[in-house]
Order: structure tokens, then sequence, then C-alpha cells
């Protein structure tokens, strides 16, 4: 393909890798602090870096008369849901991302909840949502069952709880520590909104699917897993994520190509959903963040609008026509897009400072060195996450500062990620997880239990039903 002006959106390691795979057109970029990746990708291929507030429409729509594009690509999604991707479309710009409407897929866990059941949407759950905090905590005392609770809105991966074994919740005590995290959820949400969303729980490996869509045609790519939980073994709090595995090939070691398929109708269903609620084609990534369960198989837990990140440290270095396939899709012609993709797995280790992710101003202002030739040649690929170049110095800005990638099948590309990480140093302690694509055999077993079950339960007509089993069930 010709050299083309591309125009992209963000400022982290998702952002790194998307440069990387468009950097045969020329790449100008917006951020609101300098990525030392990103801005390498710009000087590389003759573009210019902007700063700014990447979530102003004005800013952006200036910067956009200025470089005059031949497309955008928006990594996250906080211009999406401020209509960012809007601005392109108003200066006749193609754009990979939704506009602000659709992108309510992923802002809003309520509206994606209600849009699955109208439409009837397989993988669908239970949920209530509530604007009363009070209320929200005792139907979880009435319900009996094991929930999960979430704030209504997109907050980045904070805030999710779940309550199982719930008649351990009968004390006083315990019945406040309840009251507690019900309270702490609702702190995340606008207070005249609702706050509260309450769906049933549901257990199985998590896997993500991200499907790109020109409005017209629809591309799976890769499977991946994110490893949520900031400390190693999977324990500490929620984070945006601190690493993920893709492959081996276009699946993961325990979802099946039934499965995949499976999951990617769920999708695709989805967005031609999201398309007659709206009136607008859905145009960008739609992501299902996807859960096997015995309820259902492939189930929906939420929605990305965007590319999964680090899951897209993951699956970008896989596909070697990343940047044209991202190109035909702005330009309406996704149908002619064939997956070049490199089979063998990948795993990505997320390397955060010191604070990260309870004391985020602790974490800010660490400096970090990094011997990036000899990373190459022990054959990582490194993305800058949120760090700034600052005068010669690479400074944290509070959260994960980088993203470490390997290929090889799990456990070689394991070794080779501990063996870069001898070429990556600070000046206070780093956080980071050497469990990442180390618990493959753990995920393949679980995947068989749940698989036999909810193979059962499709014999007996009975895939997708809920039954509760508490004295107290039927509030749904």
């Amino acid at each position: 393909m010709n050299e083309k002006k591309v125009l992209l959106i963000g400022e982290g390691a998702r952002e790194n890798a998307l440069a990387e795979a468009l950097s045969n057109n020329k790449v100008f970029a917006i951020s609101s602090f300098i990525n030392p990746g990103i801005k390498n990708v710009v000087e590389r291929t003759g573009g210019k870096y902007f700063v700014g507030n990447i979530n102003s429409k004005d800013f952006v729509k200036e910067i956009i008369k200025q470089v005059n594009p031949d497309f955008g690509v928006i990594g996250p999604e906080d211009p999406l849901f401020h209509g960012v991707s809007n601005a392109f479309y108003e200066e006749g710009i193609p754009v990979v991302g939704p506009i602000d409407k659709d992108a309510m897929i992923e802002k809003s866990k309520v509206w994606m909840r209600q849009l699955m059941w109208k439409y009837k949407i397989p993988g669908r759950l239970r949920f209530k949502s509530f604007s009363n905090l009070a209320e929200a905590a005792k139907f979880i005392i009435d319900y009996g069952g094991s929930v999960a609770i979430k704030p209504s809105e997109q907050v980045g991966g904070k805030g999710v709880k779940v309550v199982a074994d719930i008649q351990a919740y009968l004390s006083n005590e315990k019945r406040q520590a309840l009251s507690k995290s019900v309270d702490e959820i609702g702190k995340y949400v606008a207070d005249d909104e609702v706050k509260i969303i309450i769906e049933e729980r549901v257990d199985g490996p998590e896997y993500t699917l991200h499907v790109l869509t020109d409005g017209s045609s629809y591309l799976p790519l890769p499977l991946a897993q994110d490893y949520k939980h900031a400390y190693q073994d999977g324990i500490g709090p929620e984070t945006g994520g601190m690493g993920s595995i893709s492959g081996p090939k276009n699946l993961l070691p325990f979802i099946n190509e039934e499965e995949y398929e499976r999951s990617f109708n769920i999708v695709k269903m989805t967005a031609e959903a999201i398309e007659k609620e709206t009136g607008e084609k859905y145009k960008g990534f739609l992501s299902g963040q996807m859960m096997l369960t015995d309820l259902w198989g492939p189930t929906i837990i939420e929605y990305y609008s965007r590319l999964g990140d680090p899951e897209a440290s993951a699956i970008i270095p896989r596909i070697k026509n990343f940047g044209e396939i991202l190109e035909l899709m702005a330009e309406g012609k996704l149908s002619k897009a064939k997956i070049d993709l490199v089979e063998e797995p990948s795993v990505v280790r997320a390397i955060a400072p010191y604070g990260y992710p309870l004391n985020k101003s602790l974490a800010k202002g660490q400096k970090f060195h990094i011997d990036l030739q000899k990373i190459k040649e022990k054959g990582c690929i490194l993305y800058f996450s949120s760090i700034a170049l600052e005068g010669n110095e690479l400074i944290a800005q509070g959260s994960r500062a980088l993203e470490l990638v390997a290929f090889g099948d799990f456990d070689e590309a394991s070794k080779k990620l501990d063996e870069c990480m001898a070429y990556i140093s600070s000046d206070r302690k780093i956080i980071y997880r050497t469990d990442i694509g180390r618990t493959i055999n753990e995920m393949v077993e679980k995947a068989e239990i749940v698989r036999y079950a909810y193979k059962n339960r499709e014999k007996h007509g009975i895939l997708g039903v809920s039954a509760d089993w508490s004295p107290n069930g039927g509030l749904w």
C-alpha cells in the first residue's frame, strides 16, 4: 500500500504497539505526554508529535485540520466517550474507533446488559441496576446467592467486587462489610445516575475476543487472556492488567475452535444490535471480555469499544500486516483483509512503579533505566506505557510503565521475559508478575470441567437458564 498520513490518539503501550504497526505510513500522534516509543515512530516516519488533551474534541479537531490525515486511529476508551471519533467524521476523515453513541457499549454496563437482553444475545447474564446503595445492599442479602457488584460505568478496571457464599454475611459485622463494599463502588459514579450494577456470578477461565468491523464486514482477531490482579498468583486489587497471553494460532490452549466461533457470533450479533439501537453502524474494535461458564459456554462479562491493554501488546506484534488491516477498515474495505499471523504464542509482562495500583501519587515520578539494545538481542519487544520522556530521563506517570513481550511456547517465552528483566531497572522497587503464561495447565483443567457442564446443559435444552438456589430466589 502507498504511504498514508495517519493520526494516532493515545499514549500507552497499546498506542506504542499501534504506532509500530502503522510505521509504513507517516505517523502523527496526539498524547497528553511524550511516550518515548511513539516519539521514535513519529520521528522515524517523518510525522509530528502533538501534546495536549486527547479527550478534547475541539483540540483534536484543530490537529486534524493541521495534519489533514488520510485516516485516524483512536487507542483508549475515554476519547471515544468524549466524541473524538465524531470529530474525525465531521472533518470527512475515516477513523478506527466508534462514535460516542456506539461507544456506550463500554461506557455503560447497564446499557450493555439491557441491549443483550432486548436482542436475546447468547452469553448474557441476569442483572439489576440501582441508584440507591441501601437498596442494592438489601437486594444482595435478600437474594442470598453469589453475585458480582460493579460500578455502572467504566472506571478503568476499578471497583469490581465479587460476593460469594452470601450466607456468611448474615452476622451484623459481615452485613456492614457488605454495605461498605457497595458504598465503595458507588463512589466511582456521579450522584445523579445509576451507581451499581449487580450481576449473577459465574466462574470459569476468562479470555478476550477483539473483532474489527467497518460496519459491513467483521474480522475476528486471535484470542488473548488478560491477567487483571496486581500481584503474583492472581492476588491483590484488580488493575488495568498486569500481563496477557495470546496463541497458539488464533486460539488459546483452553478455548477450542467451536467456542471461538460462538464467541465471534455473540460479538457480531452485539454490533448489529448496537446499529439497530443507535441507527449508526458500529465501526472500530468491539471486544468481548468473556468467560467460559457452565451457564452458557462463552459468556459476556463486559465489552470494550477499543483494543484491550495489555491484550493489544500480545496480539498486535503477532499480526504482521496489522497496519494494512487498520487502513482497509478505515477505508471501508475490510472484506479484503486477511490476517498474516505469527502462529507461535506471545506472553506480555507489565512492569509498574512502586505504589501501583493503590497509591498512584507514590508511583508517579519514579525513574526507569532501560537497555533497549540488550532487550532486542534477547528477542523481546518493549512497549512504553505510562512513562514520559522528560529531558533524557524516563519518568513514570503513576500507572503501568512498560510492557515486555516475548514469543515462543509459553514456558520458553516466560524464560525470555525473565532474562530481559535484567535490562530494566529503577531507582525504587518495581512491580510485576512472573506467573503470566505459567498458569496454562490450570486453565485447561478448569475449561474441561466447565465444558462438560455447559455441553450437558445444552444437551438437555437448558443452556443459559439460571436457577436460584436460595430461599429468597426469584428476585431478578
